[in-house]
């Protein structure tokens, strides 16, 4: 096992303390700096992520390029790790089912590509020691022999965003069945949380001393789509517990087979 905290045979393998060596941390210190700024920006202003967000949604709301600019802060947002959720109920809110679906959809692949390139670039260097751990190798090694169903897998089980989006760049998973994969594994979570911010009606009741009125078959298709998506992901579960299990009794046999042959 290597000492400098790589995985042998990783393709980031390099001589430490390079120029790319220096590249990355620097790039690091100050992605650590701008979360800083804007951490120490919100808890001065005792805003919750919820109060960011209407802000957010205001401004949009009053600029003529507001769609771009969505697109931007979801493309940024890990970077902030500002909570993905949050913003795609807000797409609802702002542009309705069709549009909000849309614009979530190209959204968050743009933000998981962008996490995707930090772990890239800059997971190997976080990670260290244990991404050479012999388990993790392993896992490594089966997750690049078939990105798109893992990435797929994982979506479904709603496995938290943000995490599949690193771990996928620091083991170096190929791009494109990792971004298809994305697009498809996030389609379910993305009308759930559309509709919902859809089916709310205008916030801007609240300011003029009105309840918004809800948009009840919204709401309704949105909490349908919820326990599908519950039911699916405990049904893609049940399937991979029976794949895995299957593929450990081959493994048994296979080995159990070997043994036969070699015995005296």
């Amino acid at each position: 096992m290597s000492h400098t905290g790589r995985v042998p045979g990783h393709p980031m393998a390099h001589t430490p303390g390079g120029p790319a060596d220096r590249l990355r941390w620097l790039a690091l210190g100050v992605w650590a700096l701008g979360l800083a700024a804007y951490v120490i920006t919100v808890v001065r202003s005792d805003d919750t992520p919820l109060d960011v967000l209407l802000a957010l949604l205001e401004f949009l709301r009053a600029n003529p390029l507001g769609a771009l600019l969505y697109l931007l802060a979801y493309a940024a947002r890990p970077l902030l790790l500002f909570p993905a959720t949050l913003l795609t109920v807000g797409a609802g809110v702002l542009y309705g089912p069709l549009a909000g679906v849309g614009l979530v959809l190209l959204g968050s692949n743009l933000s998981a590509v962008v996490a995707y390139g930090l772990g890239r670039s800059l997971g190997a260097e976080l990670a260290g020691r244990a991404l050479a751990h012999p388990r993790l190798v392993g896992m490594a090694r089966r997750l690049r022999a078939n990105a798109f169903e893992a990435v797929l897998t994982l979506r479904f089980l709603f496995t938290p965003y943000d995490a599949v989006n690193y771990v996928s760049g620091t083991l170096r998973l190929p791009l494109k069945p990792f971004v298809l994969a994305t697009a498809i594994g996030s389609l379910p979570g993305t009308l759930v949380f559309v509709f919902f911010g859809a089916g709310l009606g205008d916030p801007r009741a609240l300011e003029a001393g009105r309840l918004p009125t809800p948009d009840l078959p919204l709401l309704a298709a949105s909490a349908a789509l919820f326990v599908t998506s519950l039911a699916l992901a405990r049904a893609w579960r049940a399937r991979e517990a029976r794949r895995s299990r299957a593929g450990a009794a081959r493994r048994g046999g296979s080995t159990a087979t070997r043994d036969e042959v070699e015995a005296p």
